[in-house]
């Protein structure tokens, strides 16, 4: 007699299993509790058999990366989690039990909250004004037009904008700053509470919140969080400002799992780093958006780190 498939339910209790297994002996009760629910219905066991299997890929990294496995589900990259397709295999019916497990409540606030969206591509938006922006991926942003003024908020992402000259003020609010339009081409981008500007034409003004004012001129760049400026101003070709409109990521001396986190909203399903070794270790490098899977990949290499590819895309960096 053949075992059919076990259902997502069971999937999902046998990855629960194998979790707790993971982390020691269990102790008597449990135990018996595991043989009990082994030998209840034959799926059962044939769930156990394949989730064991893949997690003991996982385990071969090391404890702390099965520490951090709780993070697959609080969408911390900013990605949408994948949805489940009508017939699931049990691999992905148990992966897909784990990302659904906590709902993305602020992801979805956030772009309820939004006008202007992209998805994992860059985007072409032409305004009501006359003014042009350019949306990197997983970019969000919330427009508020009336007869006074021009006021958008970044909300997450970043964006590349060209103004159209007229008596209203051109305004981009990110991170409790302001940046101003003085009639120029410029990008804002928000990363991880950063806000940052950088001026392709043109000049503008931008105000941390604190109180203080920066005029930046083209080939000029400034960062600020939390009310309080980073760094100097400084400078960068007028053609490298916002390089992703011209499909290209530049990393620069930044963390693997930053590095990873940038290149993998160019992708459709989300991308996970476990652990803390992508934390510690450095790159830098000029990739292609268009093609982010290989790019992931060359910056794991370039980290020691492993990359696993999960049933509907998604991908687990160790």
């Amino acid at each position: 007699m053949t075992t059919s498939e076990p259902s997502p339910r069971q999937a999902r209790q046998a990855l629960r299993w194998v979790i707790r297994c993971s982390a020691g002996p269990l102790p008597d009760r449990q135990q018996r509790a595991l043989q009990r629910w082994l030998q209840a219905d034959p799926r059962h066991a044939l769930a156990w058999r394949r989730q064991q299997a893949f997690w003991d890929g996982l385990d071969a990294a090391g404890p702390e990366v099965l520490a951090a496995l709780p993070a697959l589900t609080s969408d911390r990259q900013g990605l949408r989690p994948i949805a489940p397709r009508r017939r699931l295999s049990w691999w992905w019916a148990s992966v897909a039990a784990v990302v659904l497990a906590v709902p993305a409540l602020p992801g979805v606030a956030l772009w309820a909250r939004s006008d202007l969206r992209s998805g994992d591509a860059p985007r072409v938006v032409q305004l009501e004004d006359g003014s042009t922006i350019v949306l990197d991926a997983r970019t969000a942003l919330a427009v508020a037009f009336d007869g006074d003024q021009r006021q958008l908020r970044l909300l997450r992402g970043q964006a590349w904008f060209r103004v159209a000259h007229e008596a209203r003020p051109f305004r981009v609010e990110a991170g409790g700053g302001l940046v101003r339009d003085i009639g120029t081409a410029f990008s804002v981008s928000l990363q991880d509470a950063v806000v940052t500007a950088q001026v392709s034409e043109g000049v503008v003004d931008v105000h941390p919140g604190d109180g203080s004012l920066q005029r930046l001129h083209a080939g000029q760049a400034r960062a600020f969080r939390d009310g309080r400026w980073l760094q100097p101003v400084s400078s960068l070709a007028s053609d490298a400002v916002a390089p992703w409109r011209r499909g290209e990521v530049a990393i620069d001396d930044l963390s693997a799992a930053q590095a990873i986190e940038r290149l993998a909203r160019y992708r459709a399903a989300p991308v996970w780093v476990l652990g803390t070794k992508a934390e510690q270790i450095r790159v830098s490098g000029l990739f292609h958006l268009r093609q982010p899977d290989p790019a992931i990949s060359a910056v794991a290499a370039q980290a020691g780190l492993r990359v696993q590819r999960l049933p509907g895309g998604a991908l687990v960096v160790w």
